[in-house]
């Protein structure tokens, strides 16, 4: 009994003729017309790998990156505006302002009470330089 690879090459046993004209005049002379790769050659190959490698297999998934990086640019200049309007718009409170938030300060510690001051506040401890600190003896 015959194996299928068997079967295979022997039915497409009538195309190996053509197959070998076709190399002998268009493949083989294409490839040995093309010259040794230069650097810049190389750089385009090692380039067009990338891309294949790299961003081919995910378009989809950087075209949603670059529609997003869009988006965000658009509102981005959308809702700009210059530090002077900014700064226009900022004003010092008034002296009304200030004598009512005075008034809802005092209102409030009349309903709370008077909120009790902490009794210690526990200082930070900042270190001095290294020359005015005392000599520290490490025994080994």
């Amino acid at each position: 009994m015959k194996t299928p690879r068997e079967v295979l090459l022997s039915q497409h046993r009538s195309t190996e003729p053509h197959l070998d004209r076709m190399w002998s005049q268009e493949l083989a002379p294409a490839l040995t017309a093309k010259s040794a790769p230069t650097t810049q050659g190389a750089l385009v190959a090692i380039g067009w790998k990338m891309w294949q490698e790299l961003v081919l297999p995910s378009r989809q998934i950087w075209a949603g990156l670059a529609c997003a990086w869009i988006v965000i640019a658009i509102l981005n200049l959308a809702s700009s505006e210059t530090a002077t309007k900014i700064a226009r718009r900022i004003q010092p409170p008034s002296r009304d302002e200030m004598r009512a938030l005075v008034e809802q300060r005092q209102m409030l510690a009349q309903l709370i009470g008077p909120v009790p001051e902490p009794a210690c506040v526990p200082r930070r401890f900042v270190p001095g330089p290294h020359s005015e600190r005392p000599g520290q003896t490490a025994v080994a």
